[in-house]
């Protein structure tokens, strides 16, 4: 079976979906009295944000340009993905600012209701970006490119992930 152009991507999606689920479950019980709670889901957090940040950078050094060179200036759909982008980093930093405070005082303030209410809209967010993406960008491109173009793009997202752990060093 070959690969699938996508498959980078898509297994990115599975990921986060995961880091989703256990960011979830850890903010559930951070109304819990143990730190330990509090603890896993900052751990999570730290996690989840590098995770997401190298997805992003895939999709807008790699998927965004290749519609717009076929849609020009109808590039709606990729403005709103672009917007989205900025609301996950936005609230993933917000969360963490919420829940990985290191000051004592601090973690004894957390409002439990506020960072599940956060942790939610991140939820909502990267899933409404998961479908949008899947509907603008991967049928556009399908339809659009031919298979070497395609495997063409599979070829960027380890550049821009082997570009990205060399800035890290």
């Amino acid at each position: 079976m070959t690969q699938r152009w996508d498959s980078q991507i898509k297994e990115d999606h599975r990921t986060l979906e995961n880091q989703l689920e256990v960011l979830q479950k850890s903010l559930e019980e951070i109304s819990k009295p143990e730190a330990k709670r509090r603890d896993l889901s900052c751990i999570v957090i730290r996690v989840l944000g590098p995770t997401l940040e190298l997805h992003l950078r895939k999709e807008e050094e790699v998927l965004f340009p290749a519609p717009e060179k076929l849609l020009g200036s109808k590039r709606g759909g990729i403005e709103l993905l672009q917007e989205q982008h900025g609301d996950l980093r936005q609230i993933i930093r917000e969360l963490a600012q919420l829940v990985c405070q290191c000051g004592c005082e601090h973690h004894q303030k957390i409002n439990p209701k506020e960072a599940v209410a956060l942790g939610e809209k991140f939820v909502r967010t990267l899933q409404e970006h998961e479908k949008k993406e899947d509907q603008l960008l991967t049928d556009v491109l399908e339809a659009s490119l031919h298979p070497k173009e395609l495997m063409g793009l599979a070829e960027q997202f380890h550049k821009v992930v082997w570009r990205t752990f060399q800035e890290e060093l």
